[in-house]
């Protein structure tokens, strides 16, 4: 299945998220704002450091060893876009490599997050075209069509579908839902001024313990695991 048309969040909120990468650790902060949850494994590595972005989905789903829907994206991509690859977690065969990153710059994309392997590596650097990704190997995989465009993909632990906002920095990669991209913006902001407070006390001699209440926390589970007891009996 290839889709062509995919929809994507509003520009000014795919802006909003790369406006917030003025801040260090921002996938820590949306990840906080997702119940903790959407971010990919810690297999997946940058292919250079310093890679700091926020663009949409374009999402491919293939076999361990055919790259043609991966080929097919690169040319449904617009400007803003990251490729997003599923080979179910193939790391001895790669699905990206020179050639790709060249056309993927022409059509705009930023980067490629691939659940698998990449080659050509040492070109790729030199045109400092981010890629995250679980392993670099020499051979590539075929071009055979067996594969699909813009469907609902698990890329490193999390679904990921076509338009959604995936943000990167040194921690890692999120996935932020295209529905609830805005919601999650603005929860993002409002977490980022509040640690931004948190931490003015921390330096004023405060720790973190104290600033949760974190004995308030232990005394609450004490009381629970105390009445459980008691209804046992």
């Amino acid at each position: 299945m290839i889709v062509e048309k995919i929809d994507r969040p509003p520009a000014q909120v795919v802006a909003g998220f790369q406006d917030l990468l003025r801040y260090d650790s921002i996938t820590c902060a949306i990840s906080d704002c997702m119940g903790r949850f959407n971010a990919m494994t810690s297999d997946m590595r940058p292919l250079f450091e310093g890679i700091r972005l926020a663009g949409t989905a374009i999402t491919v789903k293939t076999l361990a060893s055919d790259i043609a829907a991966a080929f097919k994206a690169i040319d449904l991509c617009e400007p803003g876009d990251i490729v997003v690859i599923d080979s179910h977690g193939s790391t001895n065969t790669a699905f990206w490599g020179e050639n790709m990153t060249m056309s993927a710059l022409n059509r705009g994309a930023i980067a490629a997050i691939i659940d698998g392997a990449c080659r050509d590596v040492e070109e790729i650097r030199r045109l400092k075209f981010p890629i995250i990704c679980k392993g670099v190997v020499p051979n590539v995989a075929s071009v055979s069509g067996y594969g699909h465009v813009n469907v609902e993909i698990q890329c490193a632990g999390v679904a990921v579908s076509p338009g959604d906002v995936l943000v990167v920095d040194g921690n890692g990669v999120v996935v932020v839902p295209k529905d609830e991209s805005a919601a999650i913006l603005e929860q993002a902001r409002r977490l980022l001024q509040t640690e931004s407070v948190l931490q003015d006390k921390i330096r004023a001699g405060a720790t973190i313990g104290q600033l949760v209440d974190v004995d308030e926390v232990f005394r609450n589970v004490f009381a629970y695991q105390t009445r459980a007891i008691d209804r046992s009996r």
